[in-house]
């Protein structure tokens, strides 16, 4: 392996998210093998995830009021940041971040990579960025993507200069499969956000409750919708029942004993925190969401549920599938052998291959 190189890693902040924690994995295997890293936030300075201590964490943060004049202040300094680095790379998630660096380091003759992390029929949502994509993805040097559906999307010359690569996932953090009577509790893990549909899995569990008072269910997570959510689980009388307890930093620990994983959103990527459950042998239920990453993990029936998006009929009758021990028992035991081979180094070292050209 050579030594001395050097990248550089941008996205919004290292709050919390998918996008986000791929990025803590990716830098924290690069300083381990020799590759100096840098991360940019365009946003605030605070860090959810482990880092080693060797990689440099740099915040820009607000630079206006006016939207426009800051956006384009932010990411000057980000240019000028990238340029005083000096990296052999610059690798940008998620995809509506991504857009503007490439636009912002035009010219400037360091490669940038971006890793689209949605469903691109969809994100990003906002009309002048998916217009920006447009002209940025041509001029960028790599496109990551997580899956073959979402590479589709995209004509054939960003086809060309494009890769699928999983997700890389630190085994180091992935709980042993539980052994044991798994608790009457269902879990989900992610952004309180409409994409994430999770009034469908609150609906579909009222449902559920009515047959079977001893379970309940848990979303980890933070978002815009909590008031929303609150809302709708007092108006379904279930207060004490389905629980928001926000973000978790052991939340893998937290979730490992539960009856099930739902993952009830309405587009995805490749969803890490579904990868994460079935590494460790959790039985799953899944919408079969676009752009197709739990239709890659799953074959239904067999390590999880695949249900249609938003059919909360479906979900209902999935949550009453899952608490027959024996399936739950053959999913778990299925869903555990993507263990090993979700969470190889060999999915670190391609990302590597790819961003350094090698």
């Amino acid at each position: 392996m050579k030594n001395n190189k050097k990248i550089c890693i941008v996205t919004r902040a290292l709050i919390n998210g998918g996008a986000e924690r791929v990025i803590a994995q990716l830098a924290n295997y690069f300083v381990k093998n020799g590759i100096e890293c840098s991360i940019i936030t365009i946003d605030v300075a605070a860090v959810a995830y482990e880092l080693d201590t060797r990689i440099n964490v740099d915040a820009i943060g607000k630079k206006a009021d006016n939207k426009v004049k800051d956006r384009f202040f932010r990411y000057a300094a980000l240019r000028k940041k990238i340029m005083r680095y000096k990296p052999d790379v610059v690798l940008s998630m998620p995809e509506d971040i991504g857009i503007y660096v490439i636009l912002a380091m035009i010219g400037s003759k360091i490669p940038v990579c971006v890793s689209e992390r949605n469903n691109p029929w969809v994100m990003p949502d906002v009309k002048i960025t998916r217009l920006l994509r447009k002209i940025a993805y041509p001029l960028a040097d790599g496109i990551i993507f997580q899956t073959d559906m979402a590479k589709s999307y995209f004509p054939k010359n960003i086809q060309k200069k494009g890769i699928v690569l999983s997700n890389p996932v630190d085994i180091a953090r992935i709980p042993e499969p539980y052994k044991g009577i798994r608790q009457n509790v269902f879990v989900a893990v992610g952004r309180l956000e409409r994409q994430k549909n999770f009034p469908m899995l609150i609906k579909a569990f009222s449902i559920f409750y009515q047959r079977e008072k001893n379970f309940k269910l848990v979303i980890y997570g933070e978002g815009r919708e909590r008031a929303n959510l609150e809302s709708l689980i007092k108006e379904l009388d279930l207060d004490g029942v389905v629980l928001l307890p926000g973000r978790n930093k052991d939340v893998l620990n937290a979730i490992n004993d539960a009856s099930a994983f739902i993952l009830s959103s309405d587009y995805e990527g490749m969803p890490n925190a579904l990868i994460e459950a079935m590494c460790m042998g959790m039985p799953v239920i899944s919408t079969d969401c676009p752009s197709g990453g739990p239709h890659e993990l799953i074959e239904n029936q067999e390590n999880g549920i695949l249900i249609p998006v938003g059919d909360e009929d479906a979900l209902v009758d999935a949550l009453f599938s899952i608490i027959d021990v024996t399936l739950a028992e053959k999913m778990s035991k299925k869903s555990s052998e993507l263990r090993y081979a979700l969470t190889s180094i060999s999915i670190f070292e391609n990302w590597e291959k790819y961003l350094f050209c090698e």
